[in-house]
């Protein structure tokens, strides 16, 4: 038999526009709209034997095992969810989480098989049907079928007071637990039941639901079991005044209701409804408002409650409905407009290079206002802050490993190398420039290597002087790891501008896939440009390495023989001060005399060592090093400017332009921005459920919450004051109707509201400030004027 669910019943917990609600959002699921989440949950909490199970019975018309205990020793979670097909899912989640959850699934099944499904979860529990155990493991049964609206309804095990011969502490531990769990939920509407037949005083529920409802908005209180109350007697009066929620201890936002025992097992429960009707038309109890007596009443209140919590998530459907139409809105930006004619489809290449030409040279020049180039920490399209990064690494990166040797000692050479700042080591972490590091040499190995080569290449020169070409051939090996670093940067920073570009234009047109005008873009326009630039810059490269290959770059003379005397005077002082550390004091005018001789005689016969001897090696390293310097910042400053910005970066705007779309024939307009028809469908489709989406943010906003614009008195007054005088002041205060603010906020928290302050004309100065103070004129922060 098929499941059989009382849907008029159920219809009666919601509202007429909590069902339109859940229409209109089950509909949106279809564009990709989140239902409403955060769905209110039904929990009844109450003493054992105070008619729990009962009640629930009695608002769905579900039939729970009320009977012999069956349903108290664990929390049964009944889940309704509107869908096509009708279906039972039955799941335990054990408190134990290493334990995998067990579930089984019941299409043919009926509502009268609950008993049976619990008796088969209990078994997967481990709980003996006899004994007294309690667990926190969870029951859930998940009834769908195309009548139903989404709601939970929990019933949990029963409070009790104490330890009993089949009931002990321990379990009831476990019960206080389970039943704290689901209390402090904030979606938890709580109904508290307490049996009329026992004192109110001794109701232990009440003091459990107001620990974690300490305001009493979300309980709603269920007294049951009224006709087994004796007339006169106390406990009836206290419970006719707790209906009326007179009770002042016990006073409740959501109020009180009285509800009848349960059915007997042979009746039906539309005949326990009509039973409970009589029963209240003929007692005491009929002094009761119609609307806080009876099972029906209660599903109306219910309805109110549950629908007034489910409007609190309007605005997260109405953000996600927004997020959705924007991203149809943006899809149908970069389809454009249809193209079915020449003329439409050379207007959209048009407007296509206008975006990219703005675009580019917003990257070049480092103007980052527009989306693509994302936020403070996005980095990957910020073309000329890759740029700059990348000219440090190629600066720094030449500059420690672009010479073949490292000469020491030289305290010149080897104590000035540059240090990267923390930036530059995490950009080179990911951009490693992996070179070998120069070479270790002593400065008197590379003389003695020199000498080696300068007598094996004398000329027509002097005695005491060097062969010019023994410093350029020098200098080409130590400058020879050059070509190789500066390939690799050229490369990097042409793959980046690659990137940056085929981002650029995926961020105009579209999505390369499916889309035939972005890949016709970039196989048309893009790849030809850059497959034209790495050819020229490879030849750029070779012309700006050239003057230093071929030994024909001269030094500037004024800076050069700067360096080179700044290096041989500061070699020359040091050989002048270890002379002088090793004489003594003269103890008289002649052997500071004969002192001074030997000092100025063994300090010329340095000069020789000074200029290197016979072949002036001294001299070829110095001339070689300053000039190896002068060159490495000279051919650092070229491969940035010359080859980077010149051959490359400057012709980025120039890959697809307008002019270049005005002078194009028809045909290749046509290979560019033709249309696939899929496109043409799917702009269609977009047009669609953009309509769809628009309609369902008006409909929305009917059932969004308004709070109320607040405005502000007499005490939210809030003004500057000057230290000796007052200035009076006033407030105009906005606020989100969405979010109205109590007067008393404004006190408690000024900063977190929007303000306008206006001063109008001091007040007249107090006897006290006759004689202002040092401190006078100077402005402290607001106070309120009370």
């Amino acid at each position: 038999m098929a499941i059989s669910l009382d849907s008029s019943v159920l219809d009666q917990l919601n509202t007429t526009k909590a069902r339109e609600l859940h229409k209109l959002t089950d509909e949106l699921s279809t564009y990709g709209v989140g239902r409403i989440v955060n769905l209110p949950q039904i929990i009844v909490v109450g003493e054992q034997s105070a008619g729990k199970s009962s009640v629930l019975e009695a608002l769905s018309h579900v039939r729970f095992p009320v009977k012999g205990d069956l349903c108290t020793r664990f929390a049964t979670e009944i889940v309704l969810r509107q869908a096509r097909q009708t279906r039972v899912h039955v799941s335990v989640r054990f408190d134990d989480k290493s334990k995998p959850s067990w579930t089984c699934q019941r299409v043919e099944s009926s509502q009268d098989d609950l008993p049976d499904i619990i008796k088969e979860a209990k078994e997967v529990m481990g709980i003996d049907s006899t004994g007294g155990d309690f667990c926190k493991d969870i029951l859930q049964l998940e009834i769908e079928g195309p009548n139903l609206y989404p709601l939970t309804l929990v019933d949990l095990p029963g409070l009790y007071h104490g330890e009993t011969a089949t009931q002990s502490m321990r379990s009831k531990e476990t019960v206080d637990q389970l039943v704290e769990s689901y209390t402090r939920q904030k979606n938890s509407i709580i109904l508290v039941v307490v049996a009329a037949n026992n004192q109110l005083a001794n109701q232990i529920a009440l003091k459990k639901v107001e620990k974690f409802d300490p305001n009493r908005e979300r309980t709603l209180g269920v007294i049951t079991k009224p006709d087994l109350t004796l007339p006169g007697k106390p406990e009836k009066c206290d419970y006719l005044r707790l209906a009326r929620n007179q009770e002042s201890a016990h006073k409740l936002k959501l109020g009180w209701h009285v509800l009848c025992n349960g059915a007997d097992d042979g009746d039906t429960l539309d005949t326990r409804d009509a039973t409970e009707a009589s029963f209240f038309e003929t007692t005491a109890w009929a002094t009761i408002s119609n609307d806080d007596r009876g099972i029906v009443s209660l599903r109306k209140k219910l309805s109110k409650v549950l629908y007034s919590h489910i409007r609190q998530n309007v605005s997260t459907v109405m953000d996600d409905i927004e997020g959705k139409l924007r991203e149809r809105q943006e899809e149908l930006g970069q389809l454009g407009p249809s193209r079915s004619s020449s003329k439409k489809r050379r207007s959209f290449l048009l407007n296509i290079s206008q975006k990219f030409q703005k675009l580019v040279w917003d990257g070049i020049y480092g103007r980052y206002n527009d989306p693509f180039f994302g936020d403070l920490g996005d980095a990957n399209h910020k073309l000329r802050s890759q740029l700059r990064n990348f000219n440090l690494a190629f600066d720094y990166v030449l500059a420690t490993r672009g010479s073949r040797l490292a000469i020491a000692p030289d305290d010149d050479w080897n104590n000035t190398q540059p240090h990267a700042p923390g930036f530059l080591k995490s950009f080179l972490d990911e951009y490693p420039f992996d070179f070998p590091e120069p070479e270790s040499i002593s400065r008197e190995a590379l003389k003695r290597h020199l000498e080696s080569r300068a007598a094996v290449n004398q000329g027509c020169e002097f005695p005491g002087s060097h062969n010019a070409d023994l410093i350029v051939q020098l200098f080409q090996t130590h400058a020879s790891p050059w070509k190789d670093i500066a390939a690799f940067h050229i490369k990097q920073v042409t793959l980046v501008a690659k990137a940056f570009v085929d981002q650029l234009i995926r961020h105009i047109v579209g999505q390369s896939d499916g889309n035939p005008t972005t890949e016709a873009i970039l196989c048309g326009c893009v790849d030809p440009f850059f497959a034209e630039k790495e050819k020229l810059l490879s030849d750029k490269l070779e012309e700006l390495l050239e003057p230093y290959s071929r030994g024909y770059a001269m030094p500037l003379d004024v800076e050069f023989r700067q360096m080179v005397a700044n290096r041989t005077i500061k070699r020359l002082s040091e050989r002048l001060t270890k002379l002088s550390e090793k004489q003594t004091n003269p103890t008289n005018a002649a052997e500071f005399k004969r002192l001074k001789k030997d000092m100025l005689e063994e300090a010329a016969s340095t000069l020789d060592a000074v200029d290197g001897g016979q072949f002036g090696t001294e001299n070829v390293i110095d001339m070689m090093l300053a000039y190896y310097e002068m060159s490495r910042r000279t051919f650092t400053d070229n491969v940035i400017n010359l080859a980077i910005e010149g051959c490359l970066i400057r012709d980025l705007p120039n890959i697809l332009t307008p002019t270049q779309v005005d002078k194009m024939d028809q045909e290749q307009v046509k290979e560019l921005a033709a249309e696939a028809e899929d496109a043409r469908v799917r702009r269609k489709q977009l047009r669609v459920e953009s309509d769809v989406l628009r309609e369902g943010l008006e409909q929305c906003r009917k059932y969004k919450p308004r709070g109320v614009t607040v405005v502000p008195s007499s005490k939210s007054r809030i003004q500057p004051v000057i230290e000796g005088r007052g200035v009076s002041g006033f407030v105009t205060l906005f606020t989100s109707p969405a979010r109205p603010v109590a007067p008393d906020r404004l006190l408690a928290s000024p900063a977190t509201e929007s303000l306008t302050v206006s001063a109008s004309s001091p007040r007249p100065a107090s006897p006290l400030s006759q004689n202002p103070s040092a401190a006078q004129g100077k402005l402290t922060p607001l106070v309120p004027v009370l």
